[in-house]
Formats: C-alpha cells, sequence, structure tokens
C-alpha cells in the first residue's frame, strides 16, 4: 500500500535523438524499473515525455531525468529553481559535453588521456599536428556536444588527414567542437555507479562481469562524478599493464543494461534519501 506522506516522483525519459538505435528500449527501461523499485518502497510516481509541459510536472517534488536536449533541459532548470529536486540538475548534465567535462576533469587533477579541444570547421593546426605525432597508436576523436548519436560521433583513427576528415564531417552536420584524444593501450573497463549507494559495477569490453573493483578504480570513478556534479554515472577507464587506471569517459545516467536489477534498486535508494 503507498503512503500518503511520501511525495509524488517524476521521470522523465530521454529523447529518441539521444537514444540511438537499440539504446531507446534500454533507456526506457532502466527509467520505468527504476520507477518500478520507487514505487515497491511506497513511493507515487509518475513517467512523462522529455517534451512534456510544465504543468504535467504539478505536484512533483523529485524529478529524475534522463532527458538531454535544450527545451528539456530548459524545463528541468525552470523546476529546480521552483524547489524541485532534479536529478540530474542542467549543469549536471551538460558537465558531460566534452566541451564541458575535459576542463573540468583536468582541473580536478584526474589521470586522462592527452587530448586537445578544437574547432570542427577550422581545427588548430598544432591540434592536428599532433594527431599526426601520435603515429599508430592513434587518436580518437569525439563529438564535443552529446556523447554519440551515429556511430561517427566517436573514432578511432591515425593520422593528420584523417582527423581532418573527421571533423570537416563533424562539421557538415552542424558540430561545433569536437576533442582530439590519445589512445590509450591497455584493458578497456565500463564501470557503472550511484552515488551515496554501495552500487558500483565493472565490466569488460566483452561484457564480462570484472568481480570486485579495486578501490582504485572506484575511487577515480567517484572523484570524476563529483567533478561533474553526477549522482547515476557510467564510464570508460583503461588500466596499462602495471599502472594506475585513466579516465577515459563519463556519462550521465547510462542504461545500466548488464546490471539493471540492481541498479534500478540503487537508484531508488538515492532518490528515495534526496527526499529527506
Amino acid at each position: 500500500m503507498r503512503r500518503p506522506d511520501i511525495p509524488l516522483l517524476i521521470g522523465v525519459t530521454r529523447e529518441p535523438v539521444y537514444s540511438p538505435g537499440r539504446f531507446l528500449e534500454a533507456d526506457l527501461a532502466i527509467l520505468h524499473e527504476t520507477a518500478e523499485a520507487c514505487e515497491a518502497a511506497g513511493a507515487r510516481v509518475r513517467i512523462l515525455p522529455a517534451d512534456a509541459p510544465r504543468q504535467a510536472f504539478a505536484g512533483g517534488r523529485l524529478v529524475f531525468t534522463m532527458c538531454q536536449g535544450p527545451e528539456s533541459l530548459e524545463t528541468m532548470g525552470w523546476l529546480a529553481a521552483s524547489g524541485v529536486t532534479v536529478v540530474h540538475e542542467p549543469s549536471a548534465i551538460l558537465s558531460c559535453h566534452r566541451i564541458r567535462m575535459l576542463p573540468l576533469l583536468t582541473g580536478a587533477g584526474l589521470p586522462r588521456p592527452e587530448a586537445h579541444l578544437v574547432a570542427c570547421a577550422d581545427p588548430e593546426p598544432e591540434a592536428l599536428a599532433w594527431a599526426e605525432k601520435c603515429g599508430e597508436t592513434g587518436i580518437w576523436v569525439k563529438r564535443g556536444d552529446v556523447h554519440a548519436t551515429r556511430p561517427e560521433d566517436v573514432v578511432h583513427l591515425r593520422g593528420e588527414a584523417a582527423a581532418g576528415d573527421a571533423l570537416a564531417r563533424l562539421a557538415d552536420r552542424g558540430v561545433s567542437h569536437a576533442v582530439l584524444e590519445a589512445h590509450v593501450p591497455g584493458r578497456t573497463v565500463k564501470f557503472y555507479a550511484v552515488r551515496g549507494t554501495p552500487f558500483f559495477r565493472s565490466y569488460a569490453e566483452d561484457g564480462s562481469d570484472l568481480g570486485p573493483a579495486p578501490p582504485a578504480w572506484r575511487k577515480l570513478a567517484e572523484r570524476a562524478a563529483a567533478a561533474l556534479g553526477l549522482a547515476i554515472y557510467g564510464g570508460d577507464l583503461v588500466v596499462g599493464e602495471g599502472k594506475e587506471p585513466v579516465l577515459v569517459d563519463v556519462n550521465d545516467w547510462p542504461s545500466f543494461s548488464r546490471c539493471r536489477a540492481e541498479a534500478a534498486s540503487a537508484i531508488a535508494e538515492h532518490l528515495l534519501a534526496r527526499l529527506d
């Protein structure tokens, strides 16, 4: 039975353009399972689309959102300014855009690959020359705003000419900035976490569970989340032979596909705690 003293929680879906292909179903699944976990704890929950009008949020005291578009983020900012608890607030979501994430993580002193922020239409010659010097190891070209809406938004390549071509293709699509990032050899680890709970999971690229994570992995992920203002997050780090982990990417509210049920329970725990 629902307790009448529990305020209304409202979940907001991610816009389809930011959940390409198979990610759309997965993103919807974690949102709905989180809602079910909150309801199982006695809460009232309503799910709304990202383009819902402001009046649809009436009565909600906490909003948990996966949205990323400018219009929906404007609504989230309005809600936060009105006294509603929003997870995540627009500032945290926007901090995951690489154009902002790169300086934030660098400023926090986190171990990161060497990277250069460039204008797609007119990249700095020094950055392209650096891409050439990276040689056979190569670099990654990553769009500077949202993480990826197409496979070509994040590509591994070699040399100045290939980097210039990739940037030109992004510019043709209206992407203003990108990050040129050194490739770090080693084992890629995907992690998922929820702040304020014991939940932290790590997986190899093939999806296999890596078991209990070394404390250094979790510490690095938590420092990154704190720098970006995130509570529900995932990302990638690379572990080289005999080396400390290097942080590659951080995402706000991933789909948690490999550990959805556990993640939904932990997210619900975090959200309900935020009501206090």
